[in-house]
Order: C-alpha cells, then sequence, then structure tokens
C-alpha cells in the first residue's frame, strides 16, 4: 500500500486502520506536505510504536495528529519495532480521527479545511535537472541519516530544489540532529566535491 502524492489525513488514517484490520506486520512511513515524518511500527495489526519528530509513544501522537495532507507507504520488511508504547490503537485512532475533524463536536468548515489538498496549491519553482547519479548519491547519503524515509523525502526536495547547495541544506533541515545534519551537510559537500562555503 504505497501511495505517490499527498492524501487527505482522514483518507491515511483508513488505510492504517485497514492495515491494523488485516493483522499486518511492518512499518509505516508517513511524510506530510510539509516534510514532516512519522513512523508508525505495526505488529500483528497492533500498534506498538509511533516515532515523529524526535517523540514517541503520545508526545509523538499528538505530533501525527497535526499532519494534514500525507504520503504513506506502507514496508512489511522492517519488522524492527523499538520498545512498545502502550498506546491501544483505540486510543490512536480516537486521537487521530478527532484531529481529522471525524468525532462530533468538530465543525465542518474546520473538518473541510483539514482535508483540503494543500499539496496543490503551492506552485513548483522553475526547476533544475539533478541528474540520476547525483539523485542516488543524495539518496543514499541521506539514508545513513534517517533511514527508509529518504526515499520519499528526496523524491519531494528533488522535484522543489532551485540548486544544489539549496537541496544539501533544504535535505540536512530533515535530520532531527543537528551533528548529524552538520556532518551530512559536511559529506555530501565533499562527494559532491563543493566547497562548504
Amino acid at each position: 500500500m504505497n501511495q505517490q502524492s499527498f492524501s487527505p489525513f482522514f483518507e491515511v488514517i483508513d488505510d492504517i486502520k485497514r492495515l491494523c484490520e488485516q493483522g499486518r506486520t511492518g512499518t509505516i512511513f508517513l511524510v506530510s506536505d510539509n516534510n514532516r515524518m512519522a513512523q508508525v511500527f505495526l505488529e500483528n495489526g497492533n500498534i506498538a510504536s509511533i516515532l515523529c519528530r524526535g517523540q514517541r509513544g503520545q508526545e509523538a501522537l499528538n505530533s501525527l495528529s497535526n499532519m494534514q495532507s500525507v504520503r504513506l507507504r506502507f514496508d512489511e520488511t522492517i519488522k524492527t519495532i523499538p520498545n512498545r508504547d502502550g498506546l491501544s490503537n483505540q486510543t490512536v485512532f480516537e486521537v487521530l480521527l478527532k484531529a481529522a475533524g471525524k468525532l462530533s463536536g468538530i465543525s465542518t468548515n474546520v473538518a473541510a479545511k483539514i482535508t483540503s489538498p494543500v499539496a496543490q496549491t503551492v506552485p513548483s519553482p522553475a526547476s533544475f535537472n539533478i541528474n540520476a547519479d547525483t539523485k542516488k548519491l543524495v539518496q543514499e547519503t541521506l539514508t545513513v541519516y534517517i533511514g527508509p524515509f529518504a526515499e520519499i523525502v528526496c523524491e519531494d526536495h528533488f522535484e522543489k530544489a532551485n540548486n544544489l547547495r539549496g537541496l544539501i541544506e533544504q535535505l540536512a533541515g530533515e535530520i532531527p540532529n543537528e551533528t548529524s545534519a552538520n556532518q551530512f551537510r559536511s559529506e555530501l559537500l565533499k562527494k559532491l566535491k563543493l566547497s562548504a562555503n
């Protein structure tokens, strides 16, 4: 179940529920239209752990519920589950559905704003072309720092980038740890034979 374009958050919640109902095990990767990332670890249909913006458990769930337009990728091959968060599927879906405006008490105007496709309203900048070898090098380097999310994050940034230095800065901003972000920046500048200035 992979989505190549951004979908309203409530549709992605339905996709996550479906994976749980099917008793699936693996990792759900979520990227929002503003490049926020989250991971939801499933074990036999149960949500074992949530990671979002360097947080886990309830804090990660709260951050996850702020996403509006999201791209989802499910990977059954990644079954590494960190410590369990102790959140029930019911609790997770109640929080997410409330955030998406599906529970009572949320006005239809708010729900309409939440589900509007924000990504479609942002014009693409004048594109600059990155050759396939450079894309591969950039993605492989970023994968070391953020894992499989790199594929989705790079795809988004490749589309929006105006120049190579700007791309490197944007991607470095996706790495939550500042030291690692600086290492990524330096490593990629060296690999691409660009000066640090």
